[in-house]
């Protein structure tokens, strides 16, 4: 009877603490739980607060934006507007405008000088009036009718009768009287800045020697019969003109 009792006693005591045990853990837990949700909620909320206070309010913001365009018409500076940029860039462009404009006039003014240099230096005759029966050609061959062949010609031949009278293109010296079978009688005449003209096919009696001066329209000789080499021209003078020892189409170096 006894041992029955207190086997029961014990077995009481026993439930007891297990529930009690029970009881202060899942409690401890419980409040645990709260206790972060808690903090939680703690942290989000100054969290929120913090955010709110590092927005400025809107007359804050205003003040500040008063205050440093403020500071900054003191310091005299200022943002260009977009007016204020079209009308720095204008001066630039009407510059620009300006130095091509006189760029050009001076290219213009330079070329009017030299086309008027050049016309002044380009007042040469044709010795004697007359038809091209062979034409300048240094850049092509063309058919030469006595040689009959394709050759280079750095003169033109110009139709006459024997006896016409050859004259000078322009003032100059007399620099040399030549004869050679090809081209017969030869008178060559220099001018001034470094101009120099040449007529062949002439009389023996030219009535000019070397280091005459003559002018412009003055006879210097007389045509001849052609030589062998140009024979199929009939009765001609060869005419050109030379720029610095360079042979130059006459035709387009003499006045009209």
């Amino acid at each position: 009877m006894n041992k029955n009792y207190y086997r029961i006693l014990w077995g009481c005591l026993a439930v007891v603490v297990i529930a009690g045990g029970i009881f202060y853990f899942v409690g401890r837990d419980t409040q645990t739980q709260q206790n972060t949700q808690q903090t939680e909620q703690a942290t989000q909320s100054r969290a929120h607060q913090v955010i709110i206070n590092q927005t400025p309010a809107l007359e804050e913001a205003m003040a500040e934006r008063e205050a440093e365009f403020s500071e900054t018409a003191e310091a005299g500076f200022s943002e260009p507007t977009e007016t204020q940029e079209i009308i720095a860039e204008a001066p630039k462009t009407a510059t620009g405008q300006t130095e091509n404009t006189n760029t050009q006039e001076k290219k213009e003014e330079t070329k009017t000088e030299e086309a008027s240099i050049f016309k002044q230096e380009l007042l040469f005759a044709m010795p004697l009036a007359g038809n091209i029966v062979m034409d300048y050609s240094v850049d092509h061959t063309i058919y030469d009718a006595t040689l009959d062949q394709y050759r280079t010609n750095d003169h033109i031949s110009i139709e006459a009768k024997k006896g016409d009278s050859v004259k000078a293109a322009e003032d100059g010296t007399v620099e040399s009287i030549q004869t050679d079978d090809e081209r017969g009688v030869t008178v060559v005449i220099n001018h001034d800045n470094g101009w120099q003209t040449t007529y062949s096919q002439l009389q023996e009696d030219v009535v000019v020697k070397e280091g005459d001066k003559v002018k412009k329209g003055q006879e210097i000789g007389f045509v001849a019969e052609p030589t062998k080499y140009s024979v199929a021209l009939g009765e001609h003078v060869d005419f050109s003109i030379a720029k610095d020892g360079i042979k130059l189409d006459p035709k387009s170096n003499v006045a009209e």
